[in-house]
């Protein structure tokens, strides 16, 4: 079986009769009302595989199989994956769940603990600044023998989306939903002020907008901090954070420097939240953000598809517009990103069972009426175009945002190198210390560049 799927782009027919305003139809699965274990629902007593159309999994395995399932998230992840698991097992009786969930921040370091440990989950949820390094220490499943086998169907994935998880020719990391990096704003305190957003917005204008908002209605404004930004600006001038092939920085010293000025001017202005605010709003959950407290006008989310979870904590309308970019950018850097991606673990005993979840998530339309498209745009085209007349009003927003994105998109930077992870938390701790006047710009600057190099050079050892 080929495993890649066809050509195209995935967002072509999303908005195609897409009912604006519809409510999404219920998931029949299971209970998704509460954030408890999906293996605590009682299965049905009928054997029947299921009959969605487009998925192509095998029955279960004959006797009980328990698999373990991570992710992190929030409650509306966990109860809309939970009723999916609850879905799978009601048509796959013989197959329960331990699912672990936690907030991004503890997700890693606990996975970090079962990997060393050898207790990793069978079934794992995976960032893009994470994959390289699983995948080189051999932890991760080959999924390209899975579809081999026929118990992952790819035909409505496109070879696109496949590539970001692929390595060597391999599948190792199959993308479980699009999104794009954007801006969110609250539409009340703007229009309360008077002020509009471009759609895609210089950080010069997107600043003067909330300078303004600030003058006029005293609710302060933010700007985006750490990895995202920079890797943007980066990408404004044609330009990589990363030298993958390398193992070193590959922007210039110029786009940093600007970064870390930035912020130091950003956060000196009244019109700025403090640092304290932006401290206890950094181990905060999505509905705890400034914005959703209607004490901040802006949000700088991870995706577009946190968005939904955003407004549903917040009775002000808010909008999305696209990521600030440099005022003098030379190229388009928006880009359609996975948001994240499920990986069967190489010590998994029940590997090919792992992988009929993973296709039933993929390709079946019970599946999607519980996910409600919360971890963004469904990467089959098929699902895609089954979900987006019963979208919400919240998730149609959305969907209208990744359309806009696709007309503009560039590709994807390639998967993160070794020691990723610890450059990006010298950025985050660099900042930090700009921000409370310990260092200057310069001074941060010149550190970020000799220890990330050094950080990446020892990781690739």
């Amino acid at each position: 079986m080929k495993m890649t799927g066809k050509s195209g782009k995935v967002l072509t027919l999303l908005l195609a009769g897409a009912m604006a305003g519809s409510m999404l139809a219920g998931c029949s699965g299971g209970d998704n009302s509460s954030s408890a274990p999906a293996s605590s629902a009682a299965p049905a007593s009928s054997a029947a595989a299921s009959s969605d159309a487009g998925s192509s999994a095998a029955p279960a395995a004959e006797g009980d199989i328990t698999l373990r399932i991570a992710w992190w998230g929030n409650q509306l992840r966990n109860d809309t994956t939970n009723a999916m698991l609850a879905a799978y097992s009601e048509e796959n009786p013989g197959v329960k769940f331990e699912a672990e969930f936690i907030d991004w921040s503890g997700y890693w370091d606990r996975l970090a603990t079962q990997a060393a440990s050898g207790n990793m989950p069978d079934i794992i949820q995976q960032d893009y600044s994470y994959i390289a390094q699983y995948y080189e220490r051999n932890q991760l499943a080959n999924l390209s023998e899975q579809v081999e086998k026929g118990n992952l169907n790819l035909d409505d994935v496109s070879d696109s989306i496949l590539a970001t998880g692929m390595f060597d020719g391999n599948l190792y990391a199959l993308c479980i939903g699009m999104n794009a990096m954007c801006t969110i704003y609250d539409v009340d305190v703007f229009e309360q002020a008077g002020v509009t957003l471009p759609e895609h917005p210089t950080y010069t204008e997107l600043i003067d907008a909330q300078a303004q908002v600030f003058e006029k209605t005293g609710i302060k404004g933010s700007l985006p901090s750490g990895y995202g930004p920079v890797c943007m600006m980066a990408r404004d001038k044609g330009q990589m954070i990363y030298d993958v092939d390398n193992h070193c920085l590959g922007l210039d010293e110029s786009i940093v420097l600007e970064y870390f000025t930035r912020m130091r001017d950003a956060i000196n202005s009244d019109w700025h939240i403090s640092v304290d605010v932006m401290q206890e709003a950094s181990t905060a959950g999505l509905e705890a953000q400034p914005l959703c407290l209607q004490t901040c006008s802006t949000n700088f989310p991870g995706g577009s598809n946190q968005m939904d979870a955003m407004q549903n904590a917040t009775d002000h309308k808010l909008a999305l517009v696209m990521y600030p970019k440099s005022d003098d950018a030379a190229t388009e850097s928006m880009y359609l990103r996975p948001s994240q991606f499920f990986s069967i673990v190489e010590t998994s005993q029940y590997k090919d069972e792992a992988a009929r979840v993973i296709d039933y998530y993929t390709n079946s339309e019970k599946a999607q009426d519980c996910l409600q498209a919360e971890r963004g745009v469904p990467v089959s085209s098929k699902m895609a175009a089954y979900i987006a007349p019963k979208l919400s009003e919240n998730q149609q927003v959305i969907f209208e945002y990744i359309s806009k994105v696709e007309q503009v998109a560039v590709p994807f930077d390639p998967p993160l190198p070794n020691g990723a992870s610890e450059a990006g938390k010298l950025l985050d701790d660099l900042t930090d210390l700009v921000r409370y006047g310990e260092l200057t710009p310069e001074d941060a600057t010149s550190r970020f560049m000799t220890e990330a190099n050094d950080i990446l050079a020892k990781a690739a050892a």
